[in-house]
């Protein structure tokens, strides 16, 4: 109780409490696990320790999001009499981030309210992805399951990530809970360090320098164990959080990315697919089709945040009688507020599936604010707007993509699906007979009432079209195992993790057996001496040169250098001192050689 009490003054004296409700329930409660379950559900305590995480998540963007997330609750509670509950967050170790529903607190079943779940471990703010951003993300995860009901699967079985295309369902809701962490930098209010994040111009120099390196690697004509590939876990997540920011606020992924023609003419697409997946888009790059912008979370976000930031919308004040649901007045809701309150309650009445539901919707229900609307919509889709085509989903089993872009190397291989209507080249060039023009004429022929409306591209034989019926008539049959299992059932990082460890480790084995040989023919071992020192040597200089390729240098330098650097020399010098210089020139020699299947391994090679 008297914890209770305690969190109840720090949140009041914080300025956590929503104008109607002060003396009422804080609007924040920070949980901790306790290990246990109760009837298929955690058993979660109050967290002893409080404190850090309720002043860090009072301020800025997620204390705004507190506010709104009462407002919410007391706006449910007046339509369907639900009860009106702070916002619970969960600080437990090694949890990556998520919106969950139903718990119990202490003795007190609470099934059907919804929680936040991050990591214990994580900054509470002063960085991308900290918990200041992720919690009002998910958040917005919670209110759309309480507004708006389960999400409709359409199709997609692609875990979803800013630049990957899943399907206009997956893309609101990320999408819409991604736009906030992009206003979390531009409503920092008392946290100054955001906005130093914010215009650190040599962080996103940084980014752009990885993705143009992951670009090349996958357009490379020999790329065995290259070292952003390779290290995709490593980087890319925190690449992505500040992209979460600059390719939402810049929009960069509403135009097709720069894919090298070669990735496209593959036989496997594979890594135009993840290509596509990763990359922004390029500066004059043509504009995404509609269907497509709107199944690209990263886009959704941008649409959003345009909304969020936009003056004219935050000061646009419905009649005092809107407000009175959510248990305020207009007068006590700051402009940002007041955009999620009348975004929320549109949400509430359309249920939408859609960004463009959304988008409508709101275009009936505030009219008056129907040109600033259009305005952004021509914006950030680039020109496109109106009617959208039918969602014509199809499920591709001769293409097989990973689970996640994290598994770079297909250790949870799935089948592609992909909607025709919203198709980019990746999903086109994986159908079995079609070739990067033909995949071109049936994007130009887009959009189709109907899968035989193919019938009219020029080139696509009757066998094509019939081959595009049957994976259509397949995907109902995916769909079927894509309702059974949620996305984070699917999810096994040792299964992503392993290939990856096991090509580093093959990669390792092969350097050093071709470098024991070379060390051996070329090296001072020849004639009798040992095959243990050579294997040895072999392996010192695989190791060594592995790593000095992927961190120093495309083309082999890297590897080379470091072989040279951490045994050729002091070699040269034991040599020297013992007395044998004339040894020196063919030391070099062997381990140079030594050092050659490290380079050509870990090196990136266009010709």
């Amino acid at each position: 109780m008297w914890t209770r009490i305690a969190i109840a003054l720090l949140v009041g004296s914080l300025g956590l409490v929503a104008p109607a409700a002060r003396a009422q329930e804080p609007l924040l409660v920070i949980l901790s696990p306790t290990g246990e379950e109760r009837e298929g559900l955690p058993v979660l305590q109050h967290h002893p320790e409080p404190n850090a995480a309720l002043e860090g998540l009072s301020r800025g963007l997620s204390g705004t999001m507190l506010r709104v997330y009462r407002m919410t609750q007391t706006y449910l509670a007046a339509k369907d009499a639900r009860a009106v509950e702070p916002a619970y967050v969960l600080l437990a170790p090694q949890s990556f981030g998520f919106a969950r529903e139903g718990f119990f607190l202490g003795e007190v079943e609470k099934r059907t309210h919804g929680y936040v779940d991050v990591d214990s471990d994580w900054p509470v703010t002063g960085t991308f992805g900290a918990i200041d951003q992720i919690v009002p993300h998910e958040l917005a995860h919670v209110l759309r399951r309480q507004l708006v009901g389960e999400m409709v699967h359409v199709g997609t079985n692609q875990v979803h990530a800013l630049g990957v295309r899943t399907d206009h369902a997956v893309a609101l809701n990320e999408g819409f809970a991604e736009h906030l962490q992009a206003v979390a930098f531009d409503e920092s209010g008392d946290q100054p360090q955001l906005a130093a994040l914010a215009a650190d111009t040599e962080r996103l120099a940084t980014v752009h320098e990885h993705l143009d390196s992951y670009r090349r690697e996958l357009g490379a004509v020999l790329a065995v164990a290259p070292p952003m590939r390779l290290g995709f876990v490593a980087w890319y997540s925190n690449d992505e959080d500040v992209l979460r920011y600059h390719g939402v606020k810049n929009n960069y992924f509403a135009r097709e990315a720069d894919l090298p023609v070669r990735v496209l003419r593959d036989r496997d697409p594979y890594n135009a697919y993840l290509l596509e997946s990763v990359l922004p888009g390029a500066v004059a790059g043509a504009p995404k089709s509609l269907p497509r912008m709107l199944a690209t979370e990263g886009v959704v976000a941008s649409l959003f945040y345009r909304w969020a930031m936009h003056e004219d919308i935050r000061a646009s004040r419905p009649p005092e009688e809107f407000y009175a649901p959510f248990g305020v007045t207009s007068t006590e809701v700051s402009g940002l507020e007041n955009v999620y309150l009348k975004l929320f309650e549109v949400y509430y009445l359309a249920k939408p599936q859609s960004a463009m539901d959304v988008v409508q919707a709101y275009r009936e229900r505030f009219p008056d604010e129907g040109g600033w609307i259009d305005e952004i919509v021509a914006e950030v889709f680039l020109g496109q707007d109106g009617e959208l085509p039918p969602e014509l989903w199809m499920a591709n089993r001769a293409f097989r993509t990973g689970t996640t872009l994290f598994d770079q190397y297909r250790g949870l291989p799935r089948t592609h699906t992909f909607d025709l209507n919203g198709a980019s080249l990746a999903d086109l060039v994986g159908v079995p007979g079609v070739d990067l023009e033909l995949a071109g004429r049936i994007q130009a022929a887009a959009p189709f009432a109907v899968v035989e409306d193919l019938s009219q591209v020029s080139g696509l034989s009757p066998e094509l079209v019939a081959h595009f019926g049957f994976m259509a008539a397949d995907m109902e049959l995916l769909r079927a195992e894509l309702e059974a299992e949620s996305e984070e059932d699917t999810l096994s990082i040792n299964s992503i993790l392993m290939p990856l460890a096991w090509r580093a480790l093959t990669v390792l084995l092969l350097a050093a057996a071709a470098a024991t040989m070379a060390h051996r023919v070329v090296g001072l071992e020849a004639g009798g001496r040992s095959w243990g020192r050579c294997v040895l040597n072999g392996i010192g200089a695989a190791a060594i040169g592995l790593v000095g390729g992927w961190l120093l240098g495309r083309y082999g330098a890297g590897a080379i250098g470091a072989v040279l650097v951490a045994f050729a020399l002091p070699a040269i010098a034991w040599e020297t001192w013992r007395g044998t210089p004339r040894n020196s020139p063919r030391v070099l020699v062997a381990w140079a050689v030594a050092a050659l299947p490290a380079a050509i391994l870990s090196g990136v090679w266009h010709w």
